[in-house]
């Protein structure tokens, strides 16, 4: 059955739709989400292509080994769908009247839930060091923001040309999205399988970007959330 629309959200409609029509002018019309997603993920690609050609990062030593693994297999697998689901909800959450009602997003936490287990399952190695701890623990999530940044941005210009009701999730989508990519990269460059390594130098930068992104989107997206209250 088709979700009920609220009359709040109806009123927030009805009142965009009108205040675009006061200010209409000749515009590009907006690419099918699929598509925008389809140009995100050659966005990632090619910057992760870009990264590893300038040096800053490539592939773990044992990967030849490690693909061979199903867990890890599965991790990878959790990572890079977890990624490409939120900014599939955040891009469609830009277009009013068809905001991601909620599975899409369910489903994409749900996957990157599972990717944090598996990270918890990992072996503790109490034997590394604080200086070995934080010397490649801060290298790794450096670059996971550096892998996360531009898609981050990219996403959130493509939210900007919609017309968001709710800024301050997609957002925290945008930044869930962008930086599991990178954390999805970086454990094909990162040859450490130790447990407070993943959860502190790899699901960090995640959770810290997420939650970063979410107040650039409350900030920056809302405009169409204003007009609509006027």
């Amino acid at each position: 059955m088709a979700e009920m629309t609220t009359p709040l959200e109806t009123a927030r409609t009805r009142a965009v739709v009108e205040q675009l029509l006061d200010e209409a002018v000749p515009v590009r019309r907006l690419w099918k989400p699929v598509v925008r997603l389809g140009l995100w993920v050659i966005v990632v690609t090619t910057i992760a292509g870009a990264v590893m050609g300038m040096g800053l990062m490539g592939f773990r030593p044992d990967l030849r080994l490690k693909v061979r693994e199903p867990v890890y297999l599965l991790e990878l697998t959790a990572l890079a769908v977890a990624g490409i689901l939120m900014a599939a909800s955040a891009l469609q959450d830009a277009v009013p009247g068809d905001e991601d009602r909620g599975p899409i997003r369910r489903v994409a936490i749900g996957f990157g839930l599972l990717a944090a287990l598996l990270w918890f399952l990992q072996p503790l190695h109490g034997e590394l060091s604080v200086t070995q701890f934080l010397g490649t623990g801060i290298g790794c999530a450096w670059r996971t923001v550096v892998l996360g940044a531009l898609p981050l941005c990219a996403l959130l210009f493509a939210i900007r040309r919609g017309a968001t009701f709710a800024p301050a999730r997609a957002g925290a989508l945008a930044g869930g999205a962008a930086f599991l990519m990178a954390a999805f990269l970086m454990r094909v460059d990162c040859p450490l399988d130790e447990r407070l390594h993943l959860l502190v130098w790899h699901a960090l930068p995640v959770v810290g970007g997420a939650g970063v992104s979410a107040a650039i989107g409350f900030v920056w997206l809302r405009r169409w959330r204003s007009r609509a209250s006027r």
